[in-house]
């Protein structure tokens, strides 16, 4: 099939999020299965094009909308990403193309303008929505410059750009089955298209995730020898002046927003200190409150030797915490699909996580981590001390739950499959429509 994919980011070059990472994991499996696949992406002045490897991207260059040194936060994003849209499809006129894959509102315009403007390029069109909390909200006179609206996507005043997406794709999916059902019962606009709506999990590149190859660690380990995990665990305590007791090492990689719930990861921390282990936060923040918060909290907390903040990203550094972790941490308030998790489990951390979305579909109390249902304090401390339990009081059980863990499938086999069998689907029934036309 010839697959074309209009998304806003890519990893590693134009990474923001888990969507940069999906688009790069799911092109990547669907070339390995044999597809046509092409990747249109705006040319920001960011990008680093060394880093592109051997993908099939192209680039949609307006420099007065994408050369603004970043990817979002612009006051005219609305109108950067519709242009986006019309600029890529005219690019595409005149290709034969099976399906467009769009992703998240950035994108989601696309839609109703293959069904309108676009019919010469007759291909099924497949929505995803990555992230429910970013809508794309904008004003009437964006949708005049792209010579295109419609009250079907209307809301109190303004226009839904992610309704676009949902109204006029083929078929709208999300990022996981459990988040799917999730926004179809709290939203009643999604509730109406739910007979063409479903999840599917994404995956992760399990070639670049690999504690067996991993160059950043300072020994290699897999689930046939765990004992080199010691040694990574050691490693990073020197690296971070923490002490070298052998105590559990609990772990959190996240962006510090209100959807990671950062309220928990301290109380996760101070709780964790209580217990006699040790903390170790890999988190960076816009917010200016949140970031001084946790500076101070990294003043006090840092004293004891059994904790350490980074107030920032560092890639080299999350696979030291990845390969060094005993649990890891993942207390969101929601999660479309989460990735964290999942690779924490392929380097035996084992996954601490509140019960929504993509982190009820992956993680299995007694089978691979932890679970805790709602967003207290309360119910993620009890669940630390049932996780602390185990650990201290029945190794080889711990063992068995880190080789099951490390064991599992994470890749991205299974989810381009499943995204192969909706295409096809979405193909029939465009060829149907065609036909009857």
């Amino acid at each position: 099939m010839k697959i074309v994919h209009l998304a806003s980011e890519l990893a590693p070059i134009a990474k923001v999020g888990g969507l940069g990472d999906m688009i790069f994991g799911l092109s990547r499996a669907q070339i390995f299965q044999g597809h046509e696949v092409e990747i249109i992406l705006p040319k920001y002045d960011t990008l680093d094009l060394t880093l592109l490897e051997d993908l099939p991207v192209t680039l949609i260059e307006a420099p007065e909308l994408f050369e603004r040194g970043k990817i979002y936060g612009c006051s005219d994003d609305t109108t950067r990403f519709t242009t986006f849209c019309r600029l890529a499809l005219d690019y595409l006129k005149g290709r034969a193309v099976d399906i467009f894959h769009l992703h998240d509102w950035h994108t989601a315009v696309a839609a109703p303008l293959l069904k309108e403007q676009y019919k010469e390029l007759a291909a099924g069109c497949i929505f995803t929505i990555h992230n429910l909390a970013y809508q794309g909200e904008c004003k009437e006179p964006v949708l005049d410059k792209l010579g295109w609206k419609s009250s079907k996507i209307l809301e109190k005043g303004h226009y839904n750009l992610l309704r676009a997406g949902v109204v006029y794709a083929d078929w709208v999916t999300t990022v996981s089955p459990t988040y799917a059902k999730e926004v179809l019962a709290q939203d009643p606009f999604l509730k109406q298209y739910e007979k063409k709506f479903s999840g599917i999990l994404n995956g992760i590149d399990g070639s670049f995730w690999n504690p067996k190859t991993d160059p950043a660690l300072p020994q290699n380990f897999s689930s046939k020898n765990l004992t080199p995990k010691f040694e990574v665990k050691q490693y990073l305590r020197r690296k971070l002046g923490l002490s070298p007791d052998d105590t559990p090492l609990v772990a959190a990689i996240t962006r510090l927003v209100p959807q990671k719930s950062p309220e928990l990861i301290e109380a996760a921390l101070h709780h964790t200190l209580k217990l006699g282990g040790q903390f170790v936060l890999l988190g960076a923040t816009s917010d200016n409150k949140t970031e001084r918060h946790f500076k101070h909290l990294k003043q006090r907390v840092e004293k004891s030797g059994g904790a350490h903040l980074e107030l920032t990203f560092d890639e080299k550094l999350s696979h030291l915490i990845f390969g060094a972790a005993d649990l890891f941490l993942v207390p969101s308030l929601f999660e479309p699909c989460g990735l964290t998790q999942m690779i924490a489990m392929r380097y035996g951390a084992l996954p601490l996580v509140r019960q929504t979305g993509g982190l009820a579909d992956t993680i299995f109390e007694k089978e691979n981590g932890f679970l805790f249902g709602p967003p207290t304090s309360e119910a993620l401390v009890q669940t630390l001390e049932r996780a602390f339990h185990l650990w201290k009081s029945s190794p080889d059980r711990w063992h068995t739950l880190q080789i099951a863990a490390m064991e599992g499938d994470y890749s991205w086999d299974l989810s381009a499959q499943a995204y192969l069998e909706l295409y096809k689907k979405v193909s029939k029934s465009k060829n149907q429509e065609l036909l009857k036309g």
